[in-house]
């Protein structure tokens, strides 16, 4: 999971307006039922904005990074439309009002988003679920800000969420400060809800820990030891890996975030600052 920036520039002409009408009609009903049947008639309009959410990820999945072609893309809403579960699916009321609010969408794989079974038999899926923190205060249709929730799904629209999580060299997704408490649980919260230890996504990510360490070792013997050896084709050789290694864990690449751990445990992560530099000019 890297940093997805919710550009409203992309978003089709004249969907905001079209929104907007019908932010305004929900807000008039005045039950439940009434409310998700308006809702549920009128789910194809966040389908028309899936190409513009997709753009913003550079059409990766927001919560993996999976590339995933063969799959359909889900337009997932972050708090739940309709119901949010807890961890131990404890239903509480969703958030209707963010049903067509953009900001609340999040491009989503099927295999993350849905629900799925694991080798051990647990349902694994971000489905319903929406766990907040013990003490936290949800909101509701009558109460509407969310200031006073404690979130325990990492956002990738968050700018501090996904510097949360780190992976190793064998793919696995793991907090990155095990020694905090409350990291280490909205850490093992998403992989499990979102199922990021999939074996399929496991294999991926041990795939390009090895490309971005054979890349590393090869910028590491690019050049002799001493600045005077070096060579016009040195200094070509050295720019061009350091291209290849940016474009690797840039916001373009699949897995970037495997990418940039793999960098920081190989004391490269001047690197991985760079990075993020270039993808937020």
């Amino acid at each position: 999971m890297i940093y997805v920036f919710q550009d409203e520039t992309k978003l089709p002409a004249g969907w905001l307006e079209k929104v907007a009408a019908l932010r305004a009609a929900l807000d008039q009903l005045d039950t439940k039922a009434k409310r998700k049947a308006y809702i549920d008639g009128r789910a194809a309009i966040w389908g028309e904005v899936k190409d513009a959410l997709l753009e913003m990820s550079h059409n990766k999945c927001w919560y993996s990074e999976a590339p995933d072609a063969v799959s359909d893309w889900h337009v997932d809403h972050f708090r739940p439309k309709l119901r949010a579960l807890d961890e131990d699916r404890t239903a509480h009321d969703g958030y209707p009002w963010l049903a067509f609010d953009w900001k609340n969408y999040r491009i989503a794989g099927s295999y993350p988003n849905s629900p799925h079974t694991d080798d051990h038999g647990t349902t694994r899926g971000k489905w319903d679920f929406f766990p907040l923190s013990p003490g936290s205060v949800r909101a509701t249709w009558d109460q509407r800000s969310t200031a006073n929730e404690t979130v325990l799904l990492l956002d990738p629209a968050s700018k501090t969420d996904p510097k949360l999580m780190t992976f190793d060299e064998e793919g696995l997704p793991l907090p990155v400060d095990p020694n905090n408490v409350i990291v280490k649980k909205r850490v093992e919260t998403t992989v499990h809800l979102l199922y990021l230890d999939s074996p399929r996504l496991v294999a991926a990510r041990k795939k390009k820990w090895r490309e971005i360490s054979e890349l590393i070792e090869e910028y590491r013997l690019a050049c002799p030891d001493t600045y005077e050896a070096c060579t016009l084709q040195d200094h070509q050789r050295v720019v061009r890996l350091i291209a290849k290694l940016s474009e690797a864990a840039g916001p373009k690449a699949a897995y970037a975030a495997t990418a940039r751990a793999c960098l920081r445990a190989n004391d490269l992560s001047e690197f991985i600052g760079a990075i993020e530099e270039a993808a937020a000019a």
